[in-house]
């Protein structure tokens, strides 16, 4: 007798009752169906990293699903509203609908019909920098959300010190000094 038979044949004896062709058969079954290759649904979305004043794009759409969508719905959560807040709605017929006032910076650039809920988000302030949510509700498997978070980078400037005078450096010794804001010139 082999290992496995061995294996199997002991276990039949102490619990018989799984022996049993029928109940055997639908144990396999179960076990089959529970280790089957299942398609998920999945919500892409993604940081954004943007400089203050440009355009950022917040990229979401609902992937191997063959669920109807009837609703994308945008919360944010940002420096200026510390609360969840729905902004956006959008909607097979309608379209984009702006929830609690309108804001032109943003604008719906996907596609409802391929389960594609992206912004485009222009004029990026730092009061905007936190996280958004894009939540697609899907019939019969309900909502399925991600979050986006949005990093600001503060703009690039140059700024230019001069210095002219005497600074006192060590004890009776003076020297001349120019400045910059990285560099200091003795």
């Amino acid at each position: 007798m082999d290992g496995a038979a061995s294996f199997c044949g002991s276990f039949c004896h102490n619990i018989p009752s799984i022996c049993d062709s029928a109940l055997l058969r639908v144990l396999l079954v179960t076990l089959s169906l529970l280790c089957a290759d299942v398609e998920a649904l999945q919500v892409i979305g993604g940081s954004v990293t943007v400089e203050q004043g440009s355009t950022a794009i917040l990229s979401c759409h609902v992937i191997d699903t063959n669920d109807d969508l009837t609703q994308i719905t945008w919360q944010r959560k940002t420096r200026e509203k510390p609360h969840n807040d729905n902004f956006l709605t959008i909607l097979p017929r309608e379209g984009a609908q702006f929830v609690n006032g309108g804001d032109d910076r943003f604008k719906y650039i996907g596609n409802f019909n391929n389960k594609n809920g992206t912004l485009q988000f222009s004029s990026v302030a730092l009061k905007d920098e936190g996280s958004y949510t894009c939540i697609f509700t899907l019939f019969p498997s309900g909502n399925q959300k991600t979050e986006i978070p949005l990093n600001l980078l503060g703009i690039k400037k140059t700024f230019y010190l001069k210095y002219s005078g005497c600074l006192r450096v060590r004890q009776s010794y003076f020297h001349h000094v120019a400045c910059m804001l990285t560099d200091c010139v003795l």
